[in-house]
């Protein structure tokens, strides 16, 4: 999108918002600028983790590795045996594309971990995720979408998606259900740490590496680089207090998902650029299921006001679908506004995070993640936590006694085995009030919704 259309419909947008007495003002998720917050833990700072420095890559509305709707792709071709319904750019007009949808050649080397296609992915034991209704505390007309764990009930072993179900958590009404894969060992086991001018590993540039090809990961080397195809911005995220002990992220469907490049209300009512990342493609997406295909819940499709998101689906394909710049805001602007620009986000991007923490023996500490992208751990410098691929939404927890026992990231050859002299005890395991790292590596690839739950 030129850039000067791109602000001036930007401006648009703010101005008619601004207008709106029944908007709240907007509360940016990420603060900081060009110039991040440098987190040290040679500072005076809290010794718990209240704030993340991130890099933040925006890719264009069209990047091969994104919105590639694997696993319908897979379901249409098995069942048609061909490609006559994926009539929108950037789809069947796309040799590449074509051929990663290829079966068995090219499906079998870029498949991805989900519900639909588990012979690509790993299955998560007792993992499922869904949609509820008639939950606790909200609209009646409203619905919630999260691990079956967290809003319907705890009993999830030889949980049943198609019974009726007994909730006695949040939500009572079930509306769908599945189980969750995720497409492990597409990345290595260590990160690469370039040095710096000290001749130390520079913790804030380090490299993630592709170990395979999977889940349309063709152009990796890409994602989490500074190259032609993304724009950077680096800042800080001041994490939100989530209990009496724990600081983190908690952003999903039911509140607006995660979308640091854009600055969204409470209400979760407009959207504008974040003032403190305009190195940005800017909104080129509508957080909505719309495939480019003949999808059978297209026209019953609701979000989580309960309100239909239909028309704004087929006037987003008839735009162009997700993989032309222009066809998101022109839609957003064409139907239901108040629908349309509620929806309207900046998808399509990857964030590299990084803080030191102290580890402390007594804390019980166990660290929880959710994502509904990519997401990758690294303490010290090694994989802590797998959940790649294009998936439903996937959870993982570390826990630090279990780490600190193994001296994780402290053993012969791994990158930041310098760092843990004098940190271990006789035994290779972390001594008590010792510093650490971790890095998460996380990829929004897909316009449908963006989930990013982290607690520390």
């Amino acid at each position: 999108m030129d850039k000067f259309i791109f602000s001036c419909a930007v401006s648009m947008l703010t101005m008619f918002f601004v207008g709106c007495d029944s908007v709240q003002p907007s509360k940016p998720l990420v603060i900081g600028g060009e110039e991040p917050l440098r987190i040290d833990p040679d500072s005076t700072q809290s010794e718990d983790i209240n704030a993340l420095e991130i890099v933040l890559r925006d890719f264009a509305a069209g990047y091969p590795d994104f919105d590639n709707f694997q696993s319908e792709a897979y379901e249409s071709q098995t069942v048609s045996n061909n490609f006559d319904t994926w009539t929108f750019p950037g789809y069947a007009d796309n040799e590449d594309w074509l051929s990663r949808r290829e079966i068995p050649s090219g499906y079998a080397t870029y498949g991805c971990g989900n519900a639909t296609t588990p012979e690509y992915g790993t299955l998560l034991p007792n993992v499922w995720y869904g949609e509820f209704g008639v939950c606790a505390g909200l609209d009646q007309s409203m619905t919630m979408r999260g691990l079956v764990s967290d809003l319907c009930t705890d009993a999830i072993e030889g949980w049943d998606p198609d019974s009726k179900k007994e909730c006695d958590k949040l939500c009572s009404f079930h509306i769908w259900s599945k189980q969750v894969y995720v497409t492990q060992g597409m990345v290595k086991p260590n990160l690469a740490f370039p040095k710096d001018e000290d001749g130390k590993p520079n913790l804030r540039e380090p490299l993630i590496e592709k170990a395979r090809d999977a889940c349309d990961n063709k152009y990796f080397e890409q994602w989490f680089s500074d190259n032609d195809f993304n724009k950077r911005s680096a800042g800080t995220i001041a994490l939100d207090s989530l209990d009496e002990t724990s600081s983190g992220i908690k952003r999903d469907w039911n509140n607006g998902g995660f979308y640091p490049l854009d600055s969204v209300s409470e209400r979760m009512e407009w959207v504008r650029v974040n003032e403190k990342f305009e190195n940005q493609f800017g909104p080129q997406s509508l957080n909505i299921y719309c495939p480019p295909y003949q999808y059978p819940y297209a026209a019953t499709q609701t979000d989580n006001k309960g309100e239909s998101t239909a028309s704004l689906c087929s006037s987003w394909q008839l735009e162009g679908g997700p993989r032309v710049p222009d066809a998101a805001l022109n839609a957003a602007m064409k139907t239901n506004k108040s629908i349309g620009l509620r929806h309207l986000r900046n998808s399509g991007f990857t964030m590299m995070a990084y803080a030191p923490f102290k580890y402390k023996k007594d804390a019980n500490k166990v660290f929880e993640f959710a994502s509904l992208g990519d997401l990758w751990v690294f303490v010290d410098g090694v994989l802590a936590l797998d959940l790649g691929g294009s998936h439903l939404v996937a959870n993982g927890n570390l826990d630090l006694q279990k780490l600190a026992a193994a001296g994780f990231g402290c053993h012969a050859g791994e990158p930041l085995e310098a760092f843990c002299d004098g940190r271990v005890d006789e035994n290779g395991a972390w001594k008590d009030g010792t510093w650490h790292h971790i890095h998460i590596f996380y990829a929004d690839r897909s316009s449908d919704g963006s989930t990013l739950y982290l607690k520390f």
